[in-house]
């Protein structure tokens, strides 16, 4: 989660376990998701084209009418990166994900290719969303671990829902914030990888997904990126354990 690849802010130990950069384009019709994908193509090692049954109802007085359309997944796959990129035509979006995050030079140069594609294409591109999420799990065995791991705020929290933990088989917590000129939704607790059994094994979640939702041209679309990676990482920050985050740099 770091905006600078030499930057203090580097974990080279971090512990996402999944990563997802997602755009939302404005769907006015004219934004061909298949020669994105295809132009991009070049950058990856193979592309695997993917089939979606689409169903839409026809609503006119008196009557109803269900019609069937096929749309298109291009999922653009990198095994050097070690990341997948889908061009969806379904959602008139693109995501990029990974479960080898280390910072941001997994995506910043795939990143400007997609913007130079796009601008390449002569139509006018603008997104609705963009979002960068950053999903953490930490192994804990034991309850008074908790502290080690979380700062004090979160340690607090997830501790007093405990109370009952011999029945408990996952806890949860969720704050969304509206911030000025982003939003974000934070989730954390005991996920519990034997779910739906009673928590036995303590490894906790850390889920920071940092959103804007409003219009936006691709020349601005980095400035945006940076802006919320650095949103994300500052939270990352400030709930986790000061001497845990000087374990993973």
């Amino acid at each position: 989660m770091s905006e600078e690849i030499t930057s203090k802010n580097t974990l080279a130990k971090n512990e996402i376990k999944n990563f997802i950069l997602k755009v939302d384009l404005i769907n006015d019709g004219q934004v061909e998701i298949a020669k994105i994908a295809e132009k991009m193509a070049e950058h990856f090692d193979r592309t695997e084209k993917k089939q979606i049954n689409k169903f839409s109802i026809n609503f006119t007085k008196g009557t109803s009418e269900i019609t069937q359309g096929d749309t298109f997944d291009y999922v653009l796959v990198s095994e050097k990166k070690a990341l997948s990129m889908t061009f969806s035509e379904t959602q008139c979006a693109f995501w990029l994900e990974s479960n080898q995050y280390r910072d941001n030079s997994l995506y910043k140069g795939i990143m400007d290719n997609v913007v130079e594609v796009v601008e390449s294409l002569g139509i006018e591109v603008k997104s609705k969303r963009i979002g960068l999420r950053y999903i953490n799990q930490f192994q804990c065995k034991t309850k008074r671990n908790i502290g080690k791991i979380y700062g004090k705020r979160l340690s607090s929290l997830v501790r007093s829902m405990l109370i009952e933990e011999d029945v408990l088989s996952r806890i949860i917590g969720m704050e969304e914030y509206n911030n000025d000129g982003f939003k974000m939704r934070f989730q954390y607790g005991i996920p519990n990888k034997f779910y739906p059994a009673v928590i036995a094994v303590f490894d906790l979640l850390m889920d920071i997904d940092s959103f804007v939702e409003s219009e936006s041209s691709p020349d601005e679309w980095k400035e945006i990126i940076s802006s919320l990676n650095h949103a994300a990482y500052g939270k990352f920050v400030k709930e986790i354990n000061p001497k845990y985050l000087e374990d993973l740099k």
